[in-house]
């Protein structure tokens, strides 16, 4: 039976991650916008080696704004909240992601990252109820929405753009360093468990 929303606690922030945390975060925390580190370098790694996403998925590049422009806006922006959804993975076996499944399974393959996906478009939301009316979320990885994306070659737009939300890493950012800078870790190429890391901008 899910969790209900925290009563109201008189500062919005507080209440936003006791809300990440009553939806299944396994961590949430606020930090400075100041404090997120973008790097064309992440974008880079998008494309070498080349990701089986890049150019296929709607939110992935070279589908999205440069990086230096994300960075703009970013430093607009005055806090965040980070938040990170543990999950029991072998993130070097890449054989089968299980996306024909829906977002709200809690089992199978990438069941972690998908989680994610549905916690920082929860989060975003109550952000905005609260006042924070352009609050931004992005999410770990490729979007799974769909069991495969409409894609740019279709000419189509997106199937689902109000859940649809493009990575940290699509956008350039550095997760490692912004996860270090937050005082939270993050787990690569673990064959027991690894940490989906997801952010929501608050102006």
């Amino acid at each position: 039976m899910p969790k209900k929303e925290p009563a109201a606690r008189g500062n919005p922030v507080s209440e936003l991650l006791a809300i990440a945390e009553s939806k299944g975060a396994d961590c949430a925390k606020v930090m400075r916008s100041g404090d997120i580190v973008i790097d064309k370098r992440v974008r880079l790694k998008c494309a070498v080696p080349v990701c089986s996403s890049y150019g296929r998925h709607l939110l992935c590049p070279p589908n999205l704004m440069p990086a230096e422009e994300f960075e703009g806006i970013v430093r607009s922006y005055g806090r965040a909240i980070i938040m990170q959804v543990e999950d029991e993975l072998d993130s070097s076996d890449r054989s089968s992601k299980g996306i024909n499944k829906g977002l709200d399974d809690s089992i199978g393959p990438y069941a972690g990252q998908r989680r994610l996906h549905k916690l920082v478009n929860e989060v975003e939301a109550a952000a905005f109820k609260r006042g924070f009316y352009l609050a931004a979320g992005f999410i770990a990885g490729e979007c799974l929405l769909c069991p495969e994306c409409i894609g740019q070659l279709s000419g189509k737009p997106c199937r689902r753009p109000f859940e649809a939300r493009p990575s940290m890493e699509a956008m350039g950012i550095d997760v490692l360093k912004t996860c270090e800078n937050a005082g939270l870790s993050v787990h690569l190429s673990s064959k027991k468990k690894i940490r989906w890391t997801g952010i929501v901008l608050l102006d």
